[in-house]
């Protein structure tokens, strides 16, 4: 039992004493801008166009995105 505990802590040691980078430069590491196509966004209810748009909002401040 003693050693099952040790190697379980070990492991879980190894888990969490990783850095963490800067949370934005982590965000931006891993989303990318929604472009979705016109017919998509036609299809698109009010509340899925503002969370896209609020997604986007936040790749440009955070990433420096820019409209195409």
């Amino acid at each position: 039992m003693g050693k099952a505990l040790t190697l379980c802590l070990a492991l879980a040691g190894c888990a969490t004493t990783a850095p963490i980078g800067n949370p934005r430069e982590v965000w931006c590491d891993h989303n990318q801008p929604r472009r979705p196509s016109l017919a998509v966004v036609q299809a698109m209810s009010r509340p899925e166009l503002d969370e896209m748009n609020s997604f986007n909002a936040q790749g440009a401040m955070w990433c420096g995105w820019r409209p195409e």
